[in-house]
C-alpha cells in the first residue's frame, strides 16, 4: 500500500513538473506576455498589463489594442489610450460584436478626457448608432463637459 501511494505522489509531482517545464520553455513570449496582462488587466493591475501588453504582437492578437487603450484609460493616459484604441477602431477590430461597441465607447471617452468633446461625441453617437444601450452616463459626462468648457 506505501508504494502505490508513493508511485501516485511520484506520477502526481511528475504531472506538476511537466505543466511547469511546458509554461515556461514552450510557450513562446508573445503568447505569455499575452496571458500575462489579461491577468494583470483581471486584477486591475493596469500598468502591469501595459508592459505585457506592450510584448505582444498585434497583428496576431489584434485584442491586445483594446486591452492596452483600455489600460491607459484607466491610468488617466487619454493620448496613449486613444493611440491605441484609434487602432482598433481602423482595423474594425469586433465588427458586428459587442466588443466593437466597447472600442467605439471607450475610444469617446479618451477623446471626451483628453478634452476633445467634438471626437468624443462622434463617436459616443458611433455607439448609440449601433444600438448600444447604457450610454446615459456617458452622455451625462459629455453634457457635463460642454458646460464647465462654455
Amino acid at each position: 500500500m506505501k508504494k502505490i501511494l508513493q508511485i501516485i505522489l511520484g506520477v502526481i509531482a511528475l504531472g506538476f513538473l511537466i505543466v511547469i517545464i511546458k509554461d515556461n520553455f514552450f510557450t513562446d513570449a508573445n503568447t505569455k506576455s499575452y496571458n500575462d496582462g489579461w491577468d494583470a488587466y483581471d486584477k486591475q493591475q493596469y500598468e502591469m498589463a501595459i508592459f505585457n501588453f506592450n510584448h505582444v504582437d498585434p497583428t496576431k492578437k489584434p485584442d491586445v489594442l483594446v486591452g492596452l487603450g483600455s489600460s491607459y484609460l484607466k491610468i488617466g493616459d487619454y493620448r496613449n489610450a486613444i493611440q491605441n484604441l484609434k487602432k482598433a477602431y481602423d482595423i474594425d477590430y469586433g465588427k458586428g460584436t459587442q466588443d466593437y461597441e466597447k472600442v467605439l465607447i471607450s475610444l469617446g471617452m479618451s477623446y471626451l478626457y483628453s478634452g476633445d468633446l467634438e471626437k468624443g461625441k462622434q463617436f459616443l453617437e458611433k455607439a448609440r448608432q449601433l444600438g448600444t444601450s447604457d450610454l446615459e452616463i456617458n452622455f451625462k459626462i459629455l453634457d457635463s463637459l460642454e458646460r464647465k468648457q462654455r
